[in-house]
């Protein structure tokens, strides 16, 4: 598992999914609610004017038959924009493909299509290929019109016309190649399960299967009727109730996933606003079986609940299934259907049997004592979410940097979720404003002067100024842009006031490697500094960013800025970046200076110091804090010095008043 919630491949194609079901929550909860309002009017015959309940079932067929192809249009919507292609022309192919699929599988009469209630296989696999096929044709089989501004979106359409028609070609190809070799055969296999086994073992089978579809938002009911049929549902385990009805009494308790264990669990622990709404709103519909709602607001692709949703159906069916067997019930023979509310289930089924009402308590009161164990441990991590925002708002960033976190924040709950204490107590630390940005100087010791700055973070812990001890869990919380982002804003306040001083020196400013690989924090930091005298310093293996580094990079020189490598010399060095990159500034590591009165350290320096002067490059010695060692940097002609031998990093107050008294 851990393997793949490292992959940013995987954890996009995760993220964009969640997006897709996110969007058609508003869809569910009024399928859910017509569907509850049919089940009402069904049970206490109720009339509603000149609306017949034959009027409402069918009205409540129509919008259910239509959840799968709006969950189409929502999955090839969002798979488009994170594949950047064409999304009105993704929607489309998906519709059309999808639409193809059930024709060619025979589903319709001679009116209409008779598209699946919920979610099959299908609707998740349509519209996910049709993308990703329209993402991999269009560089090879689009019309290279030239895009105009004017017009732009219909000369971009154009350039679809065969990739559209290749795409959908392929796409109906693929879906059938893979439902002949895998889904039938598969099928095949799944359905000879029956062959030999005990009834109940069946049950168990079906109901793992069904849970596992469930949370990968397709469908299980439908998926496991298809794949194992629902005979096993129709026979009976004992006189008067089938393993339909047992089912019903004791593993669907509020829905999939006993979904009323979950729902109390999440109403009495969840601090997330959404989720909280949401539960509140999932409770009628829960007492009645209906949990589509909060299972596609809370549990699908949720990584919290995968045990506790697969597993406690399990628990409950053979805990039941046990003490029936030790337990003599006589059940009536009064048919249950499948929203008819726990307790009210087992009265009218065991006649007011006390024995069937405390096993159906003792199972739920099981279940919400499982479920609240995860659902705290996913608060903790909404928690780390909610930081994100925290975070955001309290050092002023803005909306176009947070909308990428998105990566990066699922990656935090993964690796970081132990640690949340630590971060939320960081987080209150900025809320009573006790991040601050000093300034060490770069002393130019060629001419014996000071007018270069480095922008450092300090940060007050238990009352001390210390350096910032926090930026290992920032950097995993993905929040590293947000910090430079703040510091860019702090320096650009502090050089306004030195301006209204007549005072400009050069400030140095740390980009961290994510920040260098963002597009969005790139250019905020732009807007922020342009024409400022700013140099950006960057540790080497930023480069390891691929094109969107360089590409960055490249901007801030385009805009300006002075580029340093910082830490060179420690990890990844290499001399090619000087050359490749056409970098103003290098600064020696600590290391290396630490080590500069070895003979083979000196040579290391000296010999760095005259290829960095040849490609003309400024040279700081990082790090400094002996007369000797100063004495060794000035003999191999380091153009700045910068460290303890001269001063510690010092406040913005402190700043004009060193340059102007440095000898």
């Amino acid at each position: 598992m851990d393997i793949f919630l490292k992959n940013k491949k995987f954890l996009l194609f995760i993220l964009t999914l969640q997006e897709a079901f996110s969007a058609i929550i508003p869809f569910f909860l009024l399928s859910s609610f017509i569907t509850l309002s049919y089940y009402i009017v069904n049970y206490f015959h109720i009339e509603i004017g000149y609306i017949s309940k034959e009027n409402i079932h069918f009205f409540m067929k129509i919008i259910n038959s239509f959840s799968s192809l709006v969950a189409v249009i929502s999955i090839s919507y969002f798979f488009a924009i994170r594949l950047k292609v064409m999304q009105i022309i993704a929607v489309i192919l998906a519709i059309t493909s999808f639409i193809t699929v059930f024709i060619l599988d025979g589903a319709y009469t001679d009116k209409y299509i008779v598209f699946p209630y919920g979610f099959d296989i299908e609707t998740l696999f349509i519209p996910i290929i049709s993308t990703l096929f329209l993402k991999y044709f269009y560089p090879i089989f689009n019309l290279r019109i030239p895009v105009a501004d004017i017009n732009h979106h219909i000369f971009k359409s154009f350039n679809y016309l065969f990739v559209f028609i290749i795409s959908y070609i392929a796409t109906i190809s693929i879906y059938l190649l893979s439902k002949y070799i895998v889904v039938d055969i598969i099928v095949v296999l799944v359905q000879k399960i029956d062959i030999g086994l005990p009834d109940i073992l069946i049950l168990v089978i079906r109901d793992i299967i069904s849970q596992v579809f469930w949370f990968f938002g397709v469908h299980g009911e439908h998926m496991v009727n298809g794949l194992i049929g629902k005979d096993i549902l129709f026979r009976e385990m004992m006189s008067n109730i089938t393993y339909g009805e047992f089912n019903r009494m004791f593993v669907l308790m509020g829905g999939a996933g006993v979904g009323l264990g979950l729902l109390i669990a999440l109403l009495l622990y969840v601090k997330n606003n959404a989720i909280k709404t949401i539960s509140k709103i999932s409770i009628p519909f829960v007492i009645f079986n209906i949990n589509d709602l909060l299972i596609y607001a809370v549990i699908v692709l949720n990584r919290f609940f995968i045990l506790p949703f697969i597993l406690l159906p399990i628990f409950n069916l053979l805990v039941a299934y046990i003490v029936l067997h030790f337990i003599p019930v006589d059940f009536t023979t009064y048919y249950l259907t499948w929203t008819t509310p726990i307790f009210i289930d087992g009265y009218l089924k065991s006649g007011g049997n006390l024995y069937i009402f405390i096993l159906q308590l003792f199972l739920i009161i099981i279940d919400i004592l499982v479920y609240i164990y995860f659902v705290k441990r996913f608060t903790h991590s909404m928690q780390l979410s909610e930081h994100f925002t925290r975070f955001s708002k309290n050092l002023d960033i803005s909306e176009e940097l947070k909308s990428k976190s998105g990566i990066k924040a699922f990656v935090a709950r993964t690796e970081i979720i132990d640690a949340y204490r630590k971060l939320d107590e960081i987080i209150e630390s900025i809320d009573r404003n006790d991040l601050y940005v000093y300034y060490q100087p770069k002393i130019d010791i060629q001419n014996n002067k000071c007018y270069k700055f480095e922008a450092l973070i300090r940060y007050k812990y238990e009352g001390k100024l210390v350096g910032p001890i926090f930026l290992d869990i920032i950097e995993k919380a993905g929040l590293a842009p947000i910090i430079d982002i703040w510091v860019c804003k702090q320096v650009k306040n502090d050089i306004i006031k030195w301006k209204k001083q007549s005072y400009l020196p050069q400030i140095s400013i740390n980009l961290h490697p994510d920040t260098l690989k963002s597009k969005d924090a790139i250019k905020k930091i732009v807007e922020i500094l342009k024409y400022e005298n700013v140099m950006f310093e960057i540790i080497e293996r930023s480069f390891l960013g691929g094109s969107i580094a360089e590409d960055n990079l490249q901007t801030l020189k385009n805009n300006g800025f002075g580029i340093s490598i910082d830490d060179f010399g420690t990890g990844y060095s290499s001399l090619e970046t000087i050359i490749k990159h056409n970098i103003d500034e290098l600064k020696l590591d600590k290391t290396l200076i630490d080590r500069i009165e070895s003979p083979k350290g000196f040579n290391v320096c000296k010999y760095t110091v005259q290829i960095c002067h040849k490609l003309d490059c400024k040279v700081v010695a990082e790090g400094v804090e002996t007369k000797k060692q100063l004495k060794i940097v000035e003999d191999i002609d380091v153009d700045f010095v910068q460290g303890y031998y001269f001063s510690k990093a010092i406040p913005f107050e402190e700043v004009k008043e060193y340059a102007a008294k440095f000898k």
